[in-house]
């Protein structure tokens, strides 16, 4: 018989899932931990757009794809050519993902080499940001604050747009019971974010044992300490590269207790 494929938990909202979804060389199983929901800006928020536009900022920060395209969309209903070329605001996004929203509307966009907070703030064009200098924030409610308090702590002035939220579907518990009697002893598990994770642990899980992708050091530091014998592989992206090669690692690495650090190609 031939051996069956290993199983992967597809954790991602649903419309942020295709590109696993359709991987090769396992079986993935969908279960979004998250649901994304559009929030409504603010006149206040107008305004700041407005200004973004007429070069009113010294930076601008971008935390996630949803936020970039939610506000790319509001430019669009509002007129506003893009991409607006702005030669003393540089355009920070937090992952390679996000960038490429920006740049398939011609925008130059600054990757941090660690795609998260940290990563960020490392920038030489976030360093040197001081006193009444100004920074707009696109982000979705909830996210980590570590870049906003930093600088904030300098006297820089702050302004964020929160774009969206997350949720815990609904019927999340309801589609874990329907696929818990489809999993074998052991499964890969995609984990993005702490809330994720969160939402998660909250699922009454039977004896399957698994195998954690978590996005990032700090995520898989967080799985670690909640449980302190689970098998881990930190990453760097979700690409499908980064997914399908930690699993193959954890595949040839028969072990318990243990953290794999799994590094994308650069």
């Amino acid at each position: 018989m031939p051996t069956p494929l290993p199983i992967l938990i597809n954790t991602r909202p649903t419309h942020r899932g295709d590109a696993i979804r359709q991987m090769t060389g396992v079986t993935v199983v969908d279960l979004p931990l998250l649901e994304i929901r559009s929030l409504s800006i603010s006149e206040c928020e107008q305004a700041m757009m407005m200004q973004f536009c007429q070069g009113a900022y010294d930076a601008l920060v971008i935390t996630s794809v949803e936020s970039a395209r939610r506000a790319l969309d509001y430019l669009h209903t509002q007129q506003i050519d893009l991409p607006i070329h702005q030669p003393n605001t540089p355009i920070i996004a937090v992952g390679t993902a996000t960038a490429q929203v920006m740049q398939a509307y011609g925008f130059d966009v600054i990757l941090p080499q660690t795609t998260n907070n940290e990563g960020m703030l490392a920038l030489p064009q976030i360093k040197r940001l001081s006193t009444h200098d100004r920074v707009l924030i696109w982000r979705g409610i909830g996210g980590r604050r570590l870049l906003h308090d930093t600088l904030t702590a300098k006297g820089v002035h702050i302004d964020a747009i929160e774009w969206y939220e997350r949720a815990t579907p609904p019927d999340l518990l309801d589609n874990f019971t329907a696929i818990l009697p489809t999993l074998p002893n052991h499964a890969h598990v995609i984990i993005s974010s702490e809330m994720a994770y969160q939402a998660w642990a909250s699922l009454p899980h039977a004896e399957t044992r698994y195998h954690y992708l978590a996005l990032g050091e700090r995520l898989a530091r967080i799985i670690r300490a909640h449980e302190p014998t689970a098998i881990i592989s930190m990453i760097d992206d979700l690409s499908t590269q980064a997914v399908g090669r930690a699993i193959d690692a954890a595949q040839a690495f028969d072990t318990d207790h243990q953290t794999l650090f799994i590094q994308p190609d650069r």
